[in-house]
């Protein structure tokens, strides 16, 4: 194989492995729409741990809330119940997944109307990592699963 070639095959690699090296990568980031007059609904993503070490995910802060906080839905002895975590550890090199019946972010107070499509701004605040400054969808609740 020639030189060249050889470069346009390898240096596409080493570029895509620098890129997502020493960085939190956050995909499928939504808010969830709700009807109305709702105060209160939850954000969910994936965040993935491009560190070579662990991050800590302590929390969230958004002007389209009062507060943000992280909390996991458990299931004990056929109760579903829902409380706040003080923070949720990402090792390096893995990913989380927020989502309906696991870990969410609630956001707590709205203060608009959340229409679907719009994006709001979310700020995802970390221990040991540089937070992260996202722009999140709404997603009608009726879309939630996929449906409409």
């Amino acid at each position: 194989m020639s030189f060249l070639k050889r470069y346009f095959v390898i240096f596409p690699i080493l570029l895509m492995a620098q890129v997502n090296a020493g960085e939190l990568l956050v995909s499928e980031a939504y808010i969830r729409g709700l009807p109305p007059g709702q105060t209160i609904t939850a954000a969910f993503m994936t965040i993935r741990n491009g560190y070579n070490h662990d991050c800590r995910l302590l929390g969230a802060d958004t002007p389209v809330a009062d507060r943000a906080e992280l909390h996991q839905h458990s299931h004990q002895g056929g109760v579903m119940s829902m409380r706040r975590v003080p923070g949720l550890s990402i090792p390096a090199g893995s990913q989380v997944n927020l989502k309906p019946g696991g870990y969410h972010l609630m956001l707590f107070g709205l203060k608009t109307p959340l229409v679907d499509g719009e994006a709001h701004p979310l700020s995802l605040l970390f221990e040991t990592c540089p937070d992260v400054q996202l722009n999140v969808p709404v997603r009608d609740v009726l879309r939630e699963g996929g449906g409409r």
